[in-house]
This record gives structure tokens, C-alpha cells and sequence, in this order.
């Protein structure tokens, strides 16, 4: 599969469309900035707190690191049904479940309702549509997978932000729209590898084990990177973040007879200062050396929005792609399925 591939082969790899859904994510973040945001009132928040799992909680994760480029107000991203002590009346809290049946997150915003904390709801339906009424709801376009769904769950969060007074991002999401817009083409199935750099990770990545590896702004789309290889190619991968990597997993990369076996994507922030690059260079020539492969990826764009979602972006197609190299339908999670009917009553 080196070549382009083409509608009658993509259609028996992926008989639930999952690449055409994913290549769409241009237009899903451009989608999720205009869908109806939810009248919260008050002013900025002084914390943040994001309850989901799973693809759900994904966009939590991104929120984070956009604020946190910008300085404030921090954000927990609360992947339990219990909700810390110090989430409070100060507090905005986004309870975001794509089905709205998520249990964990159910509880959490049934607490954090309780503590008197504004509550905003993101879900395609379901009973966390329906709590306190619908009234401080944004409803998400249906028809997804939690997965497939990331930018309409992200983007509604950075729109209730803004109308609070917390930030500009409506430039940051038009130029996230632009940057992926222009990414598309280099990575749509048509393009073979080197040239596709989402089929050349994918080429990478087969028969290795993956480490996906980031600094701290990206480690939430390391994060993304690691669960679309789970949920989508059904392989497991590591991860690391630098400088933190270098205190700890260095010296494993330098001793351990599994690095030989090992594919390393270095996922490298289009802004990052010399000090950052400095630690990058001396992580490769110090230890990554023996890594089977050593490919990098680097964001796109100057906004906190742009470059984490171009590197979502190659992290999202690449997982697909790598499904297609391995003969797996990347649609279903059907071992995901049965532990979610099992925590409801049903039959796992």
C-alpha cells in the first residue's frame, strides 16, 4: 500500500467511512465555532473544570493547553465520577459526553450542580441533554462516534470562554479552520507516502511499537495520538513528555533491547524556543539512537488552537491509515462496547 488508494479499495478497509469522517475535521472545527452556545452569564471564571472520558474528554485536554499558552484560568480535565473537593461555586464546568450517557460524567455535573458551580452540557442527546432542563446545553451535531467528534466538542467550550470574557479565540478557530484546510490535500488517501506524512507515520509505525513523544503545549495531542492508535488501529503505544523524559525514561531508551524494536514519533510545536529544540536534539543523540525509527511531526500555524489540531490531525489520519496497513476496520471498539454495557446492567 504504498501508492494511492482508491474509493473501491477504501470502501472494503472502511466500510463505516471512518477516513472521510476524520478528513473532515477543517470543516467540523469551522462547524463546532458557529453551533448555538448557551447564554451562561457572570463573568470570567477563575478555574475551569472539563468532565468527560474518553473522546470525550479529549477536548478537555486541548482546552488546557490553549489556556494555559494564554496564562489563565487553569483547567482540570476530571476523568472520574467523583469530583475533587476544591471544584466549587468559582468554578465553570463543562460535563462533556457525546452520547450524554457517559456514567462517570453524569455523576460528576450531578455534583458540581450540587456545589452551585455554573454547569455547561456538550452532548448529541441523551439524559446530560436534559439535566436542569436543557437550559445551559449545547447540542452537538449527531451521527458520530465520541472520536469522531473531537472538534465539536472543543470548539463550543472556547465560544462560552469568549462570551465570558475569558478570551478571543473566534481568529484562533478561523485560522485552525485555514491551517487544516490546507493540510487536507497532502494528506488525503490519493497521496502516497513520503509526501503524505499521515501514510508516512502509519509506515512507520507497522510491526514497531509506538512511542509517541511531546513537550509539555503538544502533550495533549500525545495523549490524542495514543487513544486513536488504540480505538482505531487496535495497537498499543507509550508515551513521554520532554523535559520530564529526560529524568526518568532516558535512560530505559538507552538500555533496554525493546528500543530496537520500537517507532518514535517526536511530535515538535512550530514555536518552540532554543532551550526546547536544545533538549530535543540531545534526547535523539542520547537515546533515541537505538530506536528502530525516529520520524517527527510538527504543528502548524502560530494560534494554540492551529498547532494542536494539525497535530492531531497527521496523529488522527495516521492511526487510520496504519489500521488500513494492518487489515483492521478502524470503525468499531467493540471490547469499548461491552465494557459500557456492563457498567450499565446489560450483558458485557
Amino acid at each position: 500500500m504504498t501508492g494511492g488508494l482508491s474509493r473501491a479499495r477504501l470502501r472494503l478497509l472502511d466500510p463505516s467511512g471512518m477516513l472521510d469522517t476524520v478528513l473532515d475535521l477543517p470543516r467540523q472545527v469551522a462547524a463546532g465555532w458557529r453551533l448555538p452556545r448557551p447564554l451562561v452569564g457572570g463573568g470570567p471564571p477563575s478555574a475551569v473544570a472539563v468532565l468527560g472520558m474518553g473522546g470525550s474528554a479529549i477536548g478537555g485536554d486541548l482546552l488546557s493547553s490553549i489556556l494555559l499558552d494564554r496564562g489563565d484560568p487553569p483547567v482540570l480535565v476530571n476523568r472520574d465520577g467523583a469530583l475533587p473537593a476544591h471544584v466549587g461555586p468559582e468554578t465553570l464546568v463543562f460535563a462533556a459526553s457525546y452520547s450524554g450517557e457517559t456514567e462517570e460524567t453524569l455523576a460528576a455535573c450531578r455534583s458540581a450542580r450540587r456545589r452551585g458551580c455554573r454547569v455547561v452540557t456538550l452532548s448529541s442527546g441523551g439524559r446530560l441533554a436534559r439535566l436542569d432542563g436543557g437550559r445551559r446545553h449545547v447540542m452537538l451535531p449527531a451521527g458520530f462516534r465520541p472520536r469522531e467528534a473531537l472538534a465539536f466538542l472543543l470548539m463550543p467550550m472556547l465560544g462560552v470562554l469568549e462570551d465570558l470574557g475569558a478570551g478571543r479565540f473566534a481568529a484562533d478557530a478561523g485560522e485552525a479552520a485555514g491551517v487544516l484546510s490546507r493540510m487536507r490535500a497532502d494528506l488525503a488517501p490519493e497521496r502516497a507516502a513520503p509526501a503524505n506524512a499521515a501514510r508516512a507515520v502509519a509506515l512507520a509505525l507497522r510491526g514497531r511499537s509506538p512511542a509517541v513523544l511531546s513537550g509539555p503545549f503538544l502533550a495533549p495531542a500525545g495523549r490524542r495520538w495514543r487513544a486513536q492508535l488504540a480505538e482505531n488501529a487496535k495497537v498499543l503505544s507509550r508515551g513521554g513528555v520532554l523535559p520530564e523524559l529526560a529524568h526518568n525514561d532516558l535512560a530505559a531508551w538507552l538500555e533496554d533491547p525493546e528500543a530496537a524494536r520500537s517507532a518514535v514519533v517526536l511530535l515538535r510545536d512550530a514555536r518552540e524556543d532554543r532551550r526546547s529544540a536544545r533538549r530535543w536534539e540531545l534526547l535523539r543523540r542520547l537515546g533515541l539512537g537505538r530506536a528502530g525509527r525516529v520520524i517527527e511531526v510538527r504543528s502548524r500555524g502560530r494560534g494554540a488552537p492551529a498547532r494542536l489540531l494539525s497535530s492531531v490531525y497527521v496523529g488522527d489520519l495516521a492511526s487510520v491509515y496504519l489500521a488500513f496497513r494492518r487489515g483492521i476496520d478502524p470503525g468499531p471498539v467493540e471490547a469499548i462496547d461491552r465494557f459500557k454495557r456492563g457498567l450499565a446492567g446489560g450483558r458485557a
